[in-house]
């Protein structure tokens, strides 16, 4: 594995320190959220944070710079909105990440090409947009986050990991039952929390209908008769042989 260089540690650490600060800001003083708001968006950036600084580190993804961006950005207008003077410290550490983020360093480090057999990048979008649901409804629902809404963000990261781990049926999940919750959510919290699950909902539903996403998903199937076809480029010459077919899977001519 090629050792990860000074420059994506740095700005790793830097989009990880003003989550934390964030998140500690936020604890400790949320107004204008409420309590109940603050922890959920707190946990919700959490989750993203480590989602940017795994795809910055590991999967070395441009997405993950982007996603970085994107936290620093949020970070910037929260610390900017808290009443607490401690939110000026949150504005000056996503700054600094915001800076790192945006700048050069990342350039050589990122991937410029996705790499072969990869997660499509339509699985990234719709994991990202599962996964920075419960933020967006905390800043929403700033006033309380009520029960409905708890369990739309609880019902998008089981999603999430659900996906992530191509788990059987969760294609399903994201096809029906999602929009399904999200219109159920939307009608009981009102505008404008509504906003939220249905622009969630819609994004990841119209990106599992796609060929990549899905053929990521689903499970491989056995053909009518319980057999899976081969790929004669795979198969072993003693299988061939046995078929009485040639290297290109076509039936020996008698001789």
């Amino acid at each position: 594995m090629r050792p990860v260089p000074a420059a994506p540690l740095v700005v790793a650490l830097l989009v990880t320190a003003a989550t934390v600060t964030g998140a500690v800001v936020v604890a400790l003083d949320p107004a204008p959220l409420a309590p109940s708001s603050a922890l959920l968006f707190a946990a919700g950036m959490a989750l993203a944070t480590v989602a940017a600084i795994a795809g910055i580190l590991l999967a070395r993804g441009r997405w993950a710079g982007r996603v970085g961006t994107g936290l620093a950005l949020t970070w910037i207008a929260v610390g900017a909105l808290l009443e607490s003077p401690a939110g000026i410290a949150v504005v000056l550490v996503a700054a600094a990440a915001l800076a790192a983020t945006a700048g050069p360093w990342l350039g050589r480090w990122l991937r410029r090409l996705p790499t072969t057999g990869g997660v499509p990048a339509a699985a990234v979008v719709a994991l990202l947009t599962l996964v920075l649901t419960p933020p967006a409804l905390a800043l929403a629902d700033r006033a309380q986050v009520a029960a409905v809404t708890w369990g739309f963000a609880g019902w998008s990261l089981l999603l999430a990991l659900l996906v992530a781990r191509a788990v059987p049926g969760s294609l399903l999940l994201v096809r029906w039952m999602h929009p399904v919750a999200a219109a159920a959510t939307a009608i009981t919290a009102g505008f404008p929390v509504a906003v939220v699950p249905l622009v969630a909902a819609a994004i990841v539903a119209s990106l599992a209908w796609r060929r990549d996403l899905a053929s990521a998903l689903a499970p491989m199937l056995p053909e009518s008769g319980g057999v899976f076809r081969l790929p004669p480029e795979l198969a072993p010459p003693e299988v061939l042989e046995a078929a009485g077919a040639d290297a290109t899977g076509r039936r020996k001519k008698p001789t």
